[in-house]
């Protein structure tokens, strides 16, 4: 996954978020995420939004889903929306 797959590194991400064949661990799907995300992906890009709204970092999860949003991502607006009320 380093030598960047992209999607490679969002399926990572996916598999330490739900603890799929690895160990749960939030931090390290975000990392992965992270990676991805500063590649172009869009969908890891609005996971690392969810992530920091579920630890109450709305500004942060903002600007992750405003960039996504502005990458395409529908359900990136919807997830503005319900923080900013």
């Amino acid at each position: 996954a380093d030598l960047g797959s992209i999607q490679a590194l969002f399926d990572l991400g996916n598999a330490y978020r739900q603890g799929y064949g690895v160990q749960q661990d939030m931090a390290k799907a975000a990392e992965f995420y992270e990676k991805a995300a500063m590649q172009g992906h869009i969908e890891s890009r609005c996971n690392l939004g969810c992530s920091e709204g579920q630890k109450q970092e709305h500004d942060r999860a903002v600007r992750h889903f405003m960039i996504s949003a502005k990458m395409g991502d529908k359900d990136s607006v919807e997830n503005i929306k319900k923080l900013v009320g």
